[in-house]
Protein backbone atom coordinates (compact mmCIF):
# COMPACT_ATOMS: atom_id res chain seq x y z
CA UNK A 1 0.00 0.00 0.00
CA UNK A 2 1.29 3.57 -0.88
CA UNK A 3 2.33 6.21 1.73
CA UNK A 4 1.08 9.35 1.44
CA UNK A 5 3.75 11.01 0.20
CA UNK A 6 3.79 8.83 -3.02
CA UNK A 7 -0.04 9.32 -3.26
CA UNK A 8 0.79 13.01 -3.21
CA UNK A 9 3.63 13.13 -5.54
CA UNK A 10 1.26 10.35 -8.04
CA UNK A 11 -1.49 13.32 -8.08
CA UNK A 12 1.01 16.21 -8.47
CA UNK A 13 2.46 14.21 -11.29
CA UNK A 14 -0.74 13.86 -12.87
CA UNK A 15 -1.88 17.32 -12.15
CA UNK A 16 1.77 18.75 -13.96
CA UNK A 17 0.95 16.34 -16.76
CA UNK A 18 -3.24 17.85 -17.07
CA UNK A 19 -1.46 21.41 -16.71
CA UNK A 20 0.75 20.46 -19.88
CA UNK A 21 -2.11 19.25 -21.67
CA UNK A 22 -3.93 22.37 -21.56
CA UNK A 23 -0.69 24.45 -22.53
CA UNK A 24 -0.28 22.81 -25.71
CA UNK A 25 -4.02 22.85 -26.59
CA UNK A 26 -4.50 18.96 -25.84
CA UNK A 27 -6.99 19.40 -23.12
CA UNK A 28 -9.71 21.35 -21.78
CA UNK A 29 -10.40 23.00 -18.37
CA UNK A 30 -13.65 21.87 -16.85
CA UNK A 31 -15.09 24.63 -15.08
CA UNK A 32 -17.09 23.91 -11.88
CA UNK A 33 -19.31 26.67 -10.36
CA UNK A 34 -19.97 25.45 -7.03
CA UNK A 35 -21.88 28.23 -5.22
CA UNK A 36 -23.42 30.96 -8.14
CA UNK A 37 -24.77 33.94 -7.01
CA UNK A 38 -27.12 35.73 -9.71
CA UNK A 39 -27.59 39.40 -10.25
CA UNK A 40 -31.34 38.43 -9.43
CA UNK A 41 -30.91 36.77 -6.05
CA UNK A 42 -28.32 39.33 -4.83
CA UNK A 43 -31.06 41.98 -6.01
CA UNK A 44 -33.60 40.01 -4.07
CA UNK A 45 -31.72 39.60 -1.02
CA UNK A 46 -30.89 43.83 -0.85
CA UNK A 47 -34.53 44.89 -1.79
CA UNK A 48 -35.72 42.48 1.13
CA UNK A 49 -32.60 44.24 3.59
CA UNK A 50 -32.84 47.40 2.14
CA UNK A 51 -35.00 50.03 -0.09
CA UNK A 52 -31.62 51.33 -2.14
CA UNK A 53 -28.08 50.07 -2.68
CA UNK A 54 -27.46 53.48 -0.89
CA UNK A 55 -29.28 52.21 2.50
CA UNK A 56 -27.79 48.91 1.78
CA UNK A 57 -23.83 50.12 2.24
CA UNK A 58 -25.18 52.31 5.34
CA UNK A 59 -26.74 49.19 6.98
CA UNK A 60 -24.02 46.43 5.85
CA UNK A 61 -20.82 48.75 4.64
CA UNK A 62 -20.95 47.31 1.05
CA UNK A 63 -20.21 50.31 -1.29
CA UNK A 64 -23.33 51.14 -3.21
CA UNK A 65 -21.24 51.04 -6.68
CA UNK A 66 -20.07 47.44 -5.83
CA UNK A 67 -23.47 45.60 -5.13
CA UNK A 68 -24.75 47.74 -8.26
CA UNK A 69 -21.92 45.79 -10.32
CA UNK A 70 -23.04 42.75 -8.60
CA UNK A 71 -26.74 43.29 -9.25
CA UNK A 72 -26.30 44.00 -12.87
CA UNK A 73 -24.30 41.28 -13.80
CA UNK A 74 -21.10 43.42 -14.94
CA UNK A 75 -19.19 41.82 -11.48
CA UNK A 76 -19.74 39.03 -9.06
CA UNK A 77 -18.94 38.83 -5.73
CA UNK A 78 -15.93 37.06 -4.57
CA UNK A 79 -15.89 33.74 -2.39
CA UNK A 80 -15.89 35.56 1.03
CA UNK A 81 -18.76 38.13 -0.42
CA UNK A 82 -21.16 35.38 -1.64
CA UNK A 83 -20.69 33.47 1.89
CA UNK A 84 -22.15 36.69 3.25
CA UNK A 85 -24.80 37.54 0.74
CA UNK A 86 -26.47 34.21 1.68
CA UNK A 87 -25.83 34.75 5.59
CA UNK A 88 -27.53 37.86 5.00
CA UNK A 89 -30.65 35.89 3.27
CA UNK A 90 -30.73 33.01 5.58
CA UNK A 91 -29.91 35.47 8.84
CA UNK A 92 -30.05 39.02 8.42
CA UNK A 93 -29.99 39.99 11.93
CA UNK A 94 -26.67 38.43 12.90
CA UNK A 95 -25.33 40.37 9.71
CA UNK A 96 -26.97 43.49 11.26
CA UNK A 97 -25.63 43.11 14.37
CA UNK A 98 -22.10 42.50 13.41
CA UNK A 99 -22.15 45.14 11.49
CA UNK A 100 -23.63 47.60 14.02
CA UNK A 101 -21.47 46.08 16.63
CA UNK A 102 -18.20 47.21 14.07
CA UNK A 103 -19.66 50.57 13.51
CA UNK A 104 -19.37 51.71 16.99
Amino acid sequence: MPDDSESFGAGLAEALREVRDWQQGRAALQVVNRNPMPPERIRAIRKRLAKSARAFEQKFGIPAATLNNWEQGRRAPDPAARLLLEVMEREPEAVERAAAATAT
